[in-house]
């Protein structure tokens, strides 16, 4: 009985690991934007502007100048704005479309953010965010090439100034 309840939990357990992992070119986009995600949380609550800059392309990989300033200089903007006392939370981050175009060596990933500033204990700024990117396959691996100005609701409070 305890061999068969051994293999139950072992299949289940593996079931669940191969399901929440997408394979191929989409597994690795995937893993890319949830590394990013990391990198980003912990970015922005040390204050360090270029702390997503190993995951974007370069303009001689292929980046366009104009998707960069909409992705990785927003995001030294948001830290740039930040005040020594802020600390920013994700409250969640969900990937809901991955699309790969592998001749291309191109893929766009659409996510959902929600996040709050954080001052004293206190929110003074939360809303979730929409957001494209666009991301192109590198010697690098993936990296993220540009993408659309994040789009904004359920706005709570003043976005925080120095």
């Amino acid at each position: 009985m305890k061999t068969i309840i051994g293999i139950t939990v072992l299949v289940m357990a593996t079931a669940s690991v191969l399901s929440g992992c997408s394979g191929g070119e989409e597994g690795a986009v995937r893993r890319v934007v949830g590394d990013v995600r990391a990198a980003a949380l912990d970015g922005l609550n040390l204050r360090n502007a270029d702390a997503l800059d190993e995951y974007f392309a370069t303009l001689e990989e292929g980046a366009q100048a104009a998707g960069l300033a909409e992705t990785q200089q927003a995001y030294k903007d948001f830290v740039a704005g930040l005040s020594t006392g802020d600390a920013v939370q994700f409250h969640s981050f969900d990937i809901t479309a991955v699309e790969v175009h592998e001749d291309a060596k191109l893929a766009k990933v659409t996510y959902r953010l929600h996040f709050s500033v954080v001052r004293s204990s206190v929110a003074v700024f939360g809303a979730k965010a929409a957001q494209n990117l666009a991301l192109l396959k590198t010697p690098r691996g993936w990296r993220i090439s540009g993408g659309d100005t994040p789009q904004l609701e359920d706005v709570m409070g003043t976005w925080p100034t120095r």
